[in-house]
């Protein structure tokens, strides 16, 4: 996999990180807009990669590179995503993968009619602590109740107090709690007991509209799964699943599904950690990269329907809270 890099952002720089773990991988170039070059360029010469372009359509014709990496604003994930693919370029695109349902529906076709890989950076679905939960939540019982909570206080949040919006806290950059950080839970929720009967989102919203913080009710048959994200302020993150026979609980952020407690009736706390690498993005570049060595479109469009279906909850859920953008 030669990849070039549409983005500089701070998730950059850890994709790089984790990827050049990766045997098969390599970094062949950067993309930035004509006034962030300098920042590209400094990613560049840390980072030991030849090419830094600044215009896009440069880099999509660049025949060093199978890869597109699209790692800009959320809003033009689609925009960026579909000219790659447009030019025949397999593509690696940061979450979420479109604002609109319907866009994702579009890039996902495209790949398919040009027979080429289309990947969702989530690190959620190539956790092994995610996979191990999926198998094994039967252990636990019948269950009654799934509690999520991913809180963490942005870095960015001090300034919006301040009315300076960047665009983790700009509606016209689709940010937001649901989309930057809830949408974590949605995967991990999503991907064991799939699509709910209903979805409800309640959002804490700032004086621009965008959601700091918000809960969203998934309704299953039989129980309820309540995600929560908080951008304006910090707790204790995790996923509790709640059965007759015990608990399971998720410690951390779900997007890194880092130690698993299994707490049954009559038994010793159970700690389990299936995760065997110190980066929570290297497993699903592992996976990507196995995916296109084996040509292995089968296993790729599988995890599309799956992120096809967590962009249909987001979307009803972003339209349930009223969010506008």
């Amino acid at each position: 996999m030669k990849i070039g890099i549409a983005g500089n952002g701070k998730i950059v720089r850890e994709m790089i990180g984790a990827a050049k773990t990766v045997a098969g991988i390599s970094i062949e170039a950067i993309c930035s807009r004509a006034q962030s070059k300098a920042k590209a360029e400094k990613i560049a010469q840390e980072c030991n990669i030849s090419k830094v372009y600044t215009d896009y359509q440069k880099m999509l014709s660049d025949s060093d590179i199978d890869f597109i990496y699209v790692a800009v604003s959320n809003n033009v994930h689609y925009q960026y995503t579909k000219q790659a693919l447009e030019a025949g370029k397999n593509v690696i695109c940061e979450k979420p993968f479109t604002v609109k349902a319907s866009e994702t529906e579009e890039l996902i076709q495209i790949a398919k009619d040009k027979h080429l890989f289309l990947f969702e950076a989530i690190t959620v679905i190539y956790a092994p602590n995610y996979q191990y939960i999926k198998d094994n939540l039967k252990e636990i019982g019948t269950l009654h109740y799934v509690h999520a909570n991913y809180a963490q206080y942005s870095s960015r949040y001090d300034k919006y107090l301040n009315k300076e919006v960047t665009p983790a806290f700009s509606p016209e950059s689709a940010g937001g709690a649901l989309y930057d950080l809830n949408i974590y839970n949605l995967h991990f929720i999503v991907g064991i007991f799939g699509m709910p009967k209903n979805i409800i989102y309640r959002a804490n919203l700032g004086f621009n509209g965008i959601d700091t913080s918000g809960t969203a009710l998934l309704d299953y048959d039989g129980f309820t799964v309540v995600c929560s994200a908080a951008k304006d302020s910090e707790s204790v993150s995790e996923i509790v699943f709640q059965g007759e026979k015990g608990y399971m609980r998720l410690e951390g952020a779900t997007n890194e599904c880092a130690l698993i407690r299994v707490n049954k009736k009559g038994e010793t706390e159970k700690i389990v950690s299936k995760e065997r690498h110190n980066h929570r993005m290297i497993n699903e570049f592992i996976a990507f990269e196995q995916m296109f060595k084996q040509q292995d479109y089968k296993t790729c469009y599988e995890n599309l329907d799956h992120s096809m279906m967590v962009m249909k909850v987001l979307e009803q859920a972003r339209e349930n809270g009223n969010l506008e953008f």
